[in-house]
C-alpha cells in the first residue's frame, strides 16, 4: 500500500472521508449533523457507513457522496464487496475520520487500506498500524461527543 502520510489540519484540508457505524435513525441524524459541520468548513466529504442490517434502512437517504454497506455486502471475512469500496480506499483524501466507537470489520477494512494522508480514529492498542492520530474514548462516549473531540484536535494540528 503506497500512502503519503500528511500532517494536515481542518483549515488546510480540502477532502475528508468519513466512516461511521449506522445503528439506528438517531445515529443517522447525528452523522448528518456532523457532516453539516464539516461541510460548513468548505470540505468535500465522502461518507461510508456500515449497518448489520441486510438492507439499507428506510431512513438512510442515499446521496452521491454517501454509501452504505450492509451485512449482505460483506463476505465471510467481513471484507466489503461493493464496487465503490475500491474507489474509496484508493482515493487520496486529505483526512480520513473513523467515528465508529466499536470494532466493525468492514469499516476497519476501509480505514486500514485507505490512502488518506491523515487517518483519525478511536484509540485501541491493536489499531496503531491503521491510524495516525488516535483519540481515547470513554465508556459513555457517543458519536457526537467523539466527533467534537476529533474536530477539536484536527483544528489544533499545525502545518
Amino acid at each position: 500500500m503506497n500512502r503519503k502520510q500528511k500532517q494536515i489540519n481542518l483549515e488546510s484540508a480540502r477532502t475528508v472521508a468519513l466512516l461511521y457505524y449506522l445503528t439506528d435513525e438517531a445515529s443517522y441524524k447525528t452523522a448528518e449533523s456532523i457532516l453539516s459541520r464539516l461541510i460548513e468548513l468548505n470540505l468535500k466529504i465522502r461518507v461510508v457507513c456500515y449497518t448489520d442490517l441486510k438492507i439499507a434502512p428506510h431512513y438512510f437517504i442515499p446521496k452521491i457522496t454517501q454509501d452504505i454497506l450492509t451485512s449482505k455486502d460483506v463476505n465471510w471475512r467481513y471484507q466489503p464487496q461493493k464496487p465503490f469500496v475500491k474507489e474509496f480506499v484508493d482515493t487520496e483524501y486529505d483526512i480520513l475520520i473513523d467515528l465508529s466507537l466499536d470494532d466493525h470489520l468492514p469499516l476497519l477494512y476501509c480505514a486500514a487500506l485507505s490512502k488518506a494522508g491523515l487517518k483519525v480514529g478511536r484509540f485501541q492498542e491493536d489499531h496503531q498500524l491503521f491510524y495516525d492520530l488516535m483519540i481515547q474514548t470513554g465508556p459513555d462516549e457517543t458519536i457526537d461527543s467523539f466527533s467534537i473531540q476529533v474536530i477539536h484536535y484536527l483544528s489544533r494540528i499545525n502545518n
